[in-house]
């Protein structure tokens, strides 16, 4: 008998135990989880908007209405997009599904500030009650300008503030119109140029010379006496199985650092790595960021890089020249060229400024935080240097702007399944930077992305002006 109660005792606790666990978890998922949950873009809940209350609307950073409600003759809201094309990628879509800062800021913008009071307002008032608008940090003439830079050029633009991590404008084509995907569903995902991916977050890219940036920092690092350190170059350069070629196999001549990143000397740079080891640039690479988890609202595709201490000479060469197997969004180049801007500093990314009510007032703002410290101070003073060299007398002259100093970085992408990508990545002014851009065009080969880079720059110095 003692034996039977002892039992009854030990199922009683495991059971009790297992009812408190679950009661637990399900706290857990409704006041913790319960906005990660709301914002996921699995969530087939996402499909089918609450009906008794109006979505918030979305905002540029100046109050622009990016994405509203429209009341329907059936006193139903339809959703739409004013700058339609020009802000797709940004806003997203709120139809078959959400993406974008739609699926990003779903919980608030679903949420009703004071909902008692917005109730009974809208009892006399005849309408449901209005989620919170959200006010991002995009700037819609610089992303104008961008879009209109981009044409119908396939690739992506991203600017950025390099003190806080301000998304100020980013763009991609091929773009949609989020005002029609239910009707162009079909077309838009049988579309072999995938129109609703967002290249400048989730679209991966090999580098190319904008990636000897990080390698430079290496140089500075593990390259002893490199201040002195020079490369003949003859055009091409010979490393275990691999012949790697300056752009048009031209020949630079005695190159040190800085003028081998002027020129994006491709031999310099292998040779330089070469001294180096797999192991030292592997390092440098993951303090960069490649690896890291950047936290962004929106979707994004993590960078990719394959080089430890056991990778082969031929792939320690390819990938200091930005080759290889590494691969990065348009994202993540921002990020790291406003890390060199910023004193080495990395700041999280983001796209979502504040919450705004019903009445005006603010709610949550959204506070620069930093990632990373991807180098010091006193390299990216000495990078600064290099990289105004590149568009003072080197490969990215077309992004000079007249009165103002812009340093940068031109890269040339090769690409198996076509024409090369064209990249720039750069910051301005070089003395005290307010924007930084990252530019990728695809199969565009040699500089089209240079110029690009120069007139945004120049649209976000104007609208960033002191």
């Amino acid at each position: 008998m003692n034996n039977m109660k002892r039992s009854v005792r030990r199922v009683f606790w495991l059971l009790a135990l297992c009812f408190f666990l679950l009661l637990g978890y399900l706290g857990k998922l409704a006041i913790l989880d319960r906005e990660e949950i709301s914002t996921n873009s699995y969530n087939i809940r996402l499909r089918n908007d609450d009906e008794g209350v109006q979505r918030g609307d979305i905002l540029d950073k100046d109050g622009e209405v990016l994405a509203t409600n429209t009341l329907l003759e059936d006193g139903s809201y339809m959703r739409d997009y004013p700058r339609a094309r020009m802000a797709a990628h940004v806003t997203g879509y709120s139809s078959v599904g959400k993406t974008g800062a739609e699926a990003a800021a779903n919980f608030e913008l679903m949420s009703v500030h004071n909902e008692l009071l917005q109730r009974m307002l809208a009892i006399v008032q005849g309408h449901a009650p209005k989620g919170n608008d959200v006010v991002l940090t995009i700037d819609m003439d610089i992303q104008s300008a961008a879009g209109n830079l981009l044409g119908d050029m396939k690739g992506a633009v991203v600017v950025m503030e390099p003190s806080t991590g301000r998304v100020l404008a980013m763009q991609a084509y091929p773009d949609f119109d989020p005002n029609t995907v239910s009707e162009q569903w079909d077309q838009l995902t049988a579309d072999e140029d995938s129109p609703l991916l967002n290249r400048a977050t989730q679209g991966l890219y090999p580098p190319g010379s904008t990636f000897k940036i990080i390698t430079a920092i290496a140089i500075m690092e593990y390259l002893p006496d490199w201040q002195n350190f020079t490369v003949e170059c003859t055009g091409e350069a010979h490393f275990e199985d691999k012949v790697i070629h300056c752009y048009n196999d031209r020949a630079h001549g005695t190159v040190d650092l800085s003028e081998a990143m002027a020129q994006s000397c491709n031999c310099y740079f292998a040779e330089a790595a070469n001294r180096i080891g797999s192991e030292n640039l592997s390092k440098v690479m993951q303090r960069c960021g490649i690896l890291s988890d950047y936290g962004f609202e929106l979707a994004y595709s993590q960078s990719v890089m394959h080089l430890d201490k056991n990778s082969s000479e031929s792939e320690l060469v390819e990938t200091s020249i930005g080759q290889g197997k590494t691969s990065v969004s348009p994202l993540y180049m921002a990020m790291m060229i406003s890390a060199v801007a910023n004193d080495g500093i990395m700041m999280q990314p983001y796209i979502i400024d504040h919450i705004q009510y019903a009445n005006g007032d603010t709610g949550d703002t959204t506070v620069p935080e930093k990632l990373m410290e991807i180098c010091t101070p006193e390299e990216t003073m000495l990078l600064d240097d290099m990289l105004q060299g590149v568009v003072d007398h080197g490969t990215g002259t077309a992004a000079q702007i007249s009165g103002v100093t812009v340093a940068g970085k031109t890269g040339t992408a090769e690409n198996a399944t076509g024409a090369d990508h064209s990249w720039f990545v750069g910051y301005a002014p070089a003395e005290n930077p307010r924007v930084a851009i990252a530019v990728v065009i695809e199969n565009a080969n040699y500089g089209k992305a240079t110029p690009i880079a120069g007139e945004v720059l120049q649209v976000a110095l104007e609208k960033s002006a002191p």
